[in-house]
């Protein structure tokens, strides 16, 4: 493509059938990693063999054996991948060359690799490293860069190579999990009786992937000495042994931050941490006695001090200082290590010890990671600063791994299913932990590497510190709240797993309300009996329509076909029209959308070519300019005046009701001929359509003689007299050219509108619901005059929502009717609302068998009234809140940065919260799928604001999981959708509304 919005589109256009990969390991659970591992070939490298530990182990007073498993976690890196080559077949040396501009950590390996690839020498090769995100160890494998010199020899030009956020998430080399074995003990005396250590470590040697799928190298997978970094644990142990499993990778992957070193002092870390506390000795005190080195003895001590160390000899599980609620604990974790990188034995880089401070909540398990003291001993600094925020860096990667971070698989493709930042939630700024950094002065030492080394303790200090929190130990980052919450809690995380929370609800069970809750109180669905509907016919009029249209549907089997003749359109031939009358008839056929249904995807406007979907097939819409072959320019009035009236075509054929003349047949002469007038002013465009062809019997034309006489009424529409004109102005723009029933009202079998309390009730239309206009709506706060108006005129109302899908469209054409239409139109629907009461709400007591009366809320006037339910509908949905897990990570992570409850920042839109939004409380999940899926490329009014679709970027699975978490979190008082998944693969493969 030339440009990017080009190959975009390519992009959405382009449909990849994956196979399915049967022999994929399960990677969903801690336990399911660890069997894929121990299940992996592998090769045991004996490392360190010291004492007898067989011996000391048999001995042991206490024997301890542990299991630590760490995930599959991504780079993430925040810039996705891109690179820039440019081949040139010949130069003056008779070869070709070639440029290449990439972010590459790795710059002399990738043009090695590209000269392989290409089949030419690497002195022909120009490669210019650009900065780029910073990502270490993703872009050690540079597949975009290969991509892009393929695809310029192949075309000869310069080409781009860009990955978007989802390819980046799917096709980046994973950080590799990895799983740690320690068998242990204490003796009598609370020494250490021996450390017998295994870490096994899927490979991380992820060849450039061009080179792959172009077979240039044997795709078979190799095993490489990647597991030792720090596996040799930190202090003295008389008795120990130290294996490795090297093996081939599981999945591909690359060097991440710590590489091997992070898990592997994860669990020397988490483990001395186990020892102290069965020993009954202070953590720092035990490390101490352990440790031989003064320089890391120092570092030590200085960091424990430094961060304000509370000596313990078990877990202290403090409440919250300053006073809390008593669900909140806070607790305080150590570790040390020092990163030995490179061949073993290795080289050592810095020293670094953690003292972590922690929040955690006992009923909900989130975690907060409030200050991180960081001890940290690199030699010789030239520029402190530059190292200090290195720490920093490495203290929020840290912390996100050990809290958020973990690739999931899909069960049956096995593809990765975190494609976005909600699925694969990164630490946010508002997470981020007060960072002390203490550098030792060691100005007169060597210098030594501060890359990585400030990340290698990290994750067991985070762990130890929930353990002296909660008195509970997490051997398996990450340690989201759902995994805390059923350390904490396992009988009721065991409820939660078996669907117990709702009844029937995936999102966990509902936190439990304050002590004193507002909760809102609504009448149940009822139309009020003063609403007027539409007047239907007499039974004499019916029978007396059914016996015309027998008479008229055997004249029309019988051949006779009342055509109109045609007239012939002067050039200018609106002219007869003054501007006033087409004037009014432009505002009539927006108010009737005509350019709406009458225009394709991508058409000229009011050319037709639409296809509407009915349950009898395909219906075209027509064209509407005054074209003589193709449009109505060769349609006089009265043909026009028959088709809006009868749904009778010029030259006599009977129109389907996809074309709403029942509902333009409730329009004056004077307004027919106004709009007549307003077409037949816009130019003449020639445009063929496709042919409509109906499946028999709904292909013979003449039997809607029948349906017209059963079902439609040609009667102009007639005043009520008992109601004021505005409410008569509204009825006629509603009924009559806005045809609002054509979408709200339900349809009988025959595909008729159905008539009485079924008006305006709500219908399917083009995949999306469209609503009860009625009291029958189940919008948590009743629609008022003034709510109706403003979502009308303005496309949102402050306790409703927006307009989308097919409903946009109609608030544009809206927006060119006066005011005072507009309120007609509100008032007329506003009638068939119950009459607003002021809201009340009813003080529950949590626990408590009775609430107390209910009370009113002070102002009794309507917008008060409405104000009061919206407020209590956003307070009680707040309230009733699920347990935090993994469907509010993908909420938070693809919609809360826009939509919350009206306390955070306004980015795009008008941002009402979604506790007032009528699709979460709709009987379907239909229009939210859409919106997720779809997104809204062309909001109703510039002040909505777009929403980014989201139907490519997560999978099925967690599309239901999201619309089942926003319906429990938003619309708590309403029972769980139960056909979301039909529902998702109906919007999947139906149309897409902008």
């Amino acid at each position: 493509a030339e440009r990017e919005e080009q190959a975009e589109q390519a992009l959405r256009e382009l449909r990849v059938q994956w196979k399915d990969w049967p022999g994929f390991p399960r990677q969903d659970s801690p336990e399911a990693i660890a069997q894929a591992i121990r299940a992996n070939p592998a090769t045991q490298r004996r490392l360190v063999e010291e004492g007898d530990v067989d011996a000391a182990l048999a001995a042991a007073d206490q024997p301890m054996p542990r299991t630590y498993v760490w995930p599959y976690q991504m780079h993430a890196s925040i810039g996705p991948s891109c690179a820039v080559a440019e081949w040139r077949a010949q130069d003056g040396t008779g070869r070709p060359r070639m440029t290449v501009w990439a972010g590459t950590q790795n710059p002399h390996v990738l043009r090695a690799d590209l000269a392989r690839l290409m089949g030419m020498g690497d002195v022909d090769i120009d490669l210019i490293r650009m900065e780029a995100a910073g990502c270490y160890g993703r872009n050690g494998a540079d597949d975009v860069a290969a991509d892009a010199a393929l695809l310029s020899r192949a075309v000869g030009a310069p080409v781009r190579v860009q990955l978007t956020r989802e390819q980046e998430h799917l096709w980046e080399p994973k950080g590799t999990a990895q799983l740690m074995q320690v068998r242990g003990g204490l003796n009598a005396d609370g020494s250490v009786a021996a450390y017998d250590f295994e870490t096994s470590y899927p490979s991380n040697g992820a060849p450039t992937l061009a080179l792959l799928l172009t077979r240039t190298i044997e795709p078979v997978a190799q095993a490489y000495e990647m597991g030792d970094r720090t596996a040799r644990p930190p202090y003295q142990y008389d008795n120990l042994r130290v294996a490795v499993n090297d093996m081939p990778p599981i999945v591909r992957a690359s060097w991440l931050r710590g590489v091997s070193a992070l898990p592997n002092s994860f669990a020397h870390e988490s483990y001395v941490d186990e020892l102290a506390t069965a020993a009954g000795v202070d953590p720092v005190a035990f490390r101490l006695q352990l440790l031989n080195d003064p320089r890391a003895a120092e570092l030590v001590q200085a960091t424990a001090e430094k961060a304000g160390w509370v000596r313990r000899t078990g877990p202290q599980q403090r409440e919250l200082d300053g006073g809390s609620d008593g669900d909140w604990v806070q607790g305080q974790g150590f570790a040390y290590a020092r990163y030995i990188h490179s061949k073993w034995p290795g080289f050592g880089a810095a020293w670094a010890a953690w003292v972590a401070d922690v929040e955690v909540n006992k009923r909900t398990g989130e975690v907060h990671v409030r200050r991180v003291v960081v001890g940290h001993d690199a030699g010789l600094m030239v520029n402190p600063a530059g190292v200090e925020q290195q720490v920093h860096g490495n203290v929020l990667q840290t912390t996100s791994r050990a809290l958020k971070e973990q690739v999931t698989f899909e069960p049956v493709k096995q593809a990765v299913d975190n494609r976005e930042w909600g699925s694969y939630p990164i630490l946010s700024f508002r997470e981020v932990p007060v960072i002390e950094v203490m550098h030792m002065p060691r100005q007169d030492e060597a210098p030594l590497g501060s890359g990585e080394s400030s990340s290698v303790p990290g994750t067991a200090a985070i762990a130890n510190a929930i353990f002296d929190a909660t008195g509970v130990r997490f051997r398996a980052p990450p340690f989201t709240p759902e995994v805390v919450r059923a350390g904490l809690n396992p009988l009721t995380a065991a409820a939660e797993a078996a669907g117990r929370g709702r009844p029937g609800d995936e999102g966990g069970t509902p936190t439990p309300p304050a002590d004193v809750l507002p909760t809102l109180e609504l009448p149940a669905p009822a139309v009020p009996a003063t609403a007027t509907w539409p007047r239907r016919r007499s039974l004499w009029a019916r029978g007396g329509a059914l016996l015309a249209g027998g008479l008229a549907l055997g004249a029309a089997l019988l051949g006779w076909r009342p055509s109109i003749a045609p007239v012939v359109q002067t050039a200018g031939g609106a002219a007869v029209y003054n501007a006033a009358t087409i004037e009014r008839g432009r505002l009539l056929a927006a108010a009737g959308d005509c350019v709406v249904c009458h225009t394709a995807p991508g058409g000229t406007p009011n050319t037709g070519g639409r296809g509407m979907e009915t349950p009898f097939g395909t219906v075209y819409t027509t064209n509407l300019t005054p074209d003589a072959e193709t449009g109505i320019g060769q349609w006089s009035f009265s043909a026009f005046q028959r088709a809006m009236r009868e749904g009778i075509s010029r030259d006599g054929k009977h129109l389907y009701p996809a074309f709403p003349y029942t509902a333009f047949a409730k329009m004056s002469d004077d307004d027919l001929t106004a709009l007549y007038a307003y077409l037949m002013a816009q130019p003449a465009v020639r445009a063929e359509v496709p042919k409509t062809d109906l499946a028999f019997p709904f292909s013979v034309r003449p039997l809607m003689a029948g349906w017209n006489a059963l079902f439609h009424d040609a009667t102009p529409f007639k005043p009520d007299p008992t109601r004021p004109p505005e409410w008569n102005r509204g009825a006629y723009l509603v009924q009559g050219v806005g045809h609002c029933g054509a979408c709200h009202t339900p349809r009988n079998a025959m595909g008729a509108e159905m008539g009485g309390a079924a008006f305006l009730s709500g219908a399917m239309v083009d995949g999306w619901e469209a609503p009860a206009l009625t009291a029958l709506s189940k919008a948590p706060v009743p629609w008022s005059a003034e709510s109706l108006y403003s979502y009308l005129r303005h496309g949102h109302s402050a306790q409703h929502g927006s307009a989308s899908g097919p409903m946009a469209p109609v608030v544009r054409e809206l927006a060119h009717l006066p005011d005072g239409d507009i309120r007609a139109m509100a008032s007329y629907l506003a009638s068939f609302q119950p009459v607003t009461e002021p809201a009340t709400t009813k003080a529950t007591a949590a626990n408590s068998a009775s609430g107390s009366a209910a009370v009113p809320v002070a102002g009794a006037a309507n917008t008060d009234a409405a104000q009061a339910r919206a407020t209590a509908a956003v307070a009680q949905a707040a309230a009733f809140a699920p347990q935090p897990g993994q469907a509010q990570r993908l909420f938070n992570g693809a919609c809360a940065a826009c939509h919350h409850d009206g306390d955070g920042p306004k980015l795009l839109g008008v941002n009402i919260p979604l506790a007032l939004n009528s699709n979460l409380h709709s009987d379907r999940p239909d229009n939210l799928l859409q919106v997720i899926v779809h997104g809204i490329r062309e909001p109703a009014a510039r002040d909505i604001g777009f929403m980014p679709a989201f139907g490519h970027a997560l999978s099925d699975a967690q599309v239901t999981e999201l619309a089942h978490y926003m319906r429990q979190r938003y619309a708590p008082g309403r029972p769980k959708w139960s056909d979301v998944p039909e529902a998702l693969a109906r919007v999947r493969a139906g149309p897409a509304h902008p």
